[in-house]
């Protein structure tokens, strides 16, 4: 029976399995996707390049967020039930996806979320200030090149005119990034590497920081990666991988709706600066911090009310 019959291997092995699962998920959805085009956009991704080119004057928005759902769905969202059902007998429990979480969870880990953006952007700002020594001038040179690359694809990417731009925008950006990220990251690979350690925190930290590397945006590096571990200690204090992915969706929401709000002028575009810049934003990442603290400390709390 396959169900559960990679359960004895070793955390190494089953790191190794895993990451063919999504290498082979990935490329069979991008495939899939590729014929879907076809049949839907009447386009031909492999002789019609230019309509994905996200740089050119010909590219196709539809086709290209269409192509970004598959590749997110390809690579995230079904490897994590492929390889919960080789390696458990239970793929919801593997996944902490049987346990319900505590409506004060969800509201602890919503607001904290939103408290932290003052401590986001204080670390952004740091993160925007980290130089590479003199001998590694070319890579930091080709991580700033990525990182206006990146920059291009997002603003091309949040432009919206129209409710039904924002709810394209937040399915694709919002509701399948959250769920997916987390149920690979956070409900697979954080427990393989907690498994390969033998310590949850190295397991966490390991995965928050794959997490924030495989963005590709390297002068986003350590606010992702002080995301990626709140979402992994949300995980470990409450059981339930519900809790992350709402808190990421909620992360993920903010930023399509307020850029939503931005382009329509309902907002002023420094509303994004949330805790403003030199000193200010030193004061705020601070008090923002103690915040985030008081939060988590209530959230940590809660698992014993959980266990009752």
């Amino acid at each position: 029976m396959l169900k559960g019959s990679l359960s004895h291997y070793s955390p190494l092995s089953q790191l190794m399995m895993s990451l063919l699962v999504v290498v082979g998920s990935f490329f069979l959805c991008m495939f899939v996707g590729s014929v879907l085009a076809y049949l839907i956009f009447d386009v031909n991704i492999f002789t019609e390049t230019e309509s994905i080119d996200i740089n050119g004057d010909a590219v196709n928005l539809s086709v290209l967020k269409f192509y970004q759902a598959i590749y997110s769905t390809g690579m995230f969202i079904i490897p994590p039930f492929i390889i919960a059902f080789f390696v458990h007998n239970k793929v919801s429990t593997y996944l902490f996806l049987n346990k319900k979480a505590l409506l004060s969870q969800i509201i602890l880990a919503s607001i904290s979320i939103v408290v932290a953006l003052p401590l986001i952007n204080l670390l952004a700002e740091i993160n925007s200030h980290l130089q590479l020594p003199e001998f590694l001038s070319g890579v930091e040179q080709w991580m700033r090149e990525t990182e206006l690359q990146a920059e291009k694809v997002t603003k091309k990417f949040l432009l919206m005119e129209t409710p039904y731009d924002l709810l394209i925008n937040l399915i694709i950006i919002a509701i399948i990034p959250a769920f997916g990220e987390e149920l690979l990251f956070r409900g697979v690979i954080q427990r393989i590497f907690s498994n390969l350690t033998k310590n949850v925190h190295w397991g966490i930290f390991i995965t928050a920081f794959l997490f924030a590397a495989l963005h590709m945006q390297f002068f986003g590096f350590l606010p992702r990666i002080a995301m990626g571990m709140l979402f992994g200690y949300l995980l470990i204090w409450t059981k339930s991988l519900w809790v992350p992915i709402l808190a990421h969706l909620v992360n993920n929401g903010m930023a399509v709706c307020v850029s939503y709000f931005i382009n329509k002028g309902q907002l002023p575009e420094d509303v994004e600066k949330i805790g403003g810049s030199g000193t200010g934003v030193w004061i705020s990442g601070i008090i923002s911090l103690i915040l985030v603290g008081t939060l988590l400390f209530s959230l940590y709390g809660s698992r014993e009310r959980q266990s009752e």
